[in-house]
């Protein structure tokens, strides 16, 4: 099952984003999600949050067309993307999909980028997709399509990453190990119609991007 889950970030582009909701199966509107999620005019299956930055008529929209609402309060343990997370992961998601998960507050952006962390540990295929940039988190090998005008950049999240070898990148790796705090693995190149990367040991943010 395919669960998309729309954050309350920074959208600029929504017909590149209208792309992203092809073949899902559930949405879960998080917070102020919902005023992106009016504008493209997807009704999602769920509202979820604590509405701290939601619109009230945006709220208000979606509970009138009967959608089902999970309401928490703004004290709480987990932040409003990870109880989507679980609210995904308990109707049996096996891949997920973020939009609108990056934006101007920072400390939420990287939250949500290291909640992929949650998802690769239980084997849930999910990526957070913007206008220029597909951000994922691989502890294994893994390929991706080769994408014209796109970069690919591997930057370690683990102390060191071992065994990391790559094939359809323009600069290739061999065996190598891939510190903590050194970007050398930063706007590599798809040669080839697929870039396949192998990991021994250690954990990859993996962005494919483009200006």
């Amino acid at each position: 099952m395919k669960a998309v889950i729309v954050c309350n970030g920074s959208i600029r582009d929504y017909e590149v984003i209208r792309t992203f909701f092809n073949k899902y199966d559930y949405v879960i509107s998080v917070d102020g999600g919902a005023a992106h999620l009016r504008r493209l005019g997807i009704v999602p299956d769920m509202l979820l949050g604590d509405f701290d930055s939601a619109q009230k008529e945006d709220i208000e929209y979606f509970k009138g067309l009967g959608i089902q609402v999970a309401q928490f309060p703004a004290e709480k343990d987990m932040t409003d993307s990870e109880l989507a997370i679980e609210k995904a992961l308990e109707l049996g998601a096996n891949e997920v999909v973020f939009i609108g998960a990056v934006g101007t507050r920072f400390d939420h952006s990287m939250a949500n980028i290291f909640l992929l962390k949650k998802l690769m540990d239980k084997k849930v295929k999910a990526y957070i997709a913007d206008e220029h940039n597909l951000i994922y988190m691989f502890d294994k090998t893994f390929s991706l399509p080769g994408m014209e005008s796109y970069k690919l950049s591997l930057v370690p999240v683990s102390l060191t990453v071992t065994g990391v070898t790559t094939t359809g990148l323009k600069y290739p790796l061999d065996n190598a190990t891939m510190e903590l705090g050194t970007s050398w693995g930063v706007s590599n190149e798809f040669v080839a119609e697929t870039a396949t990367v192998t990991i021994g040991e250690g954990i990859l943010l993996v962005c494919v991007s483009r200006d």
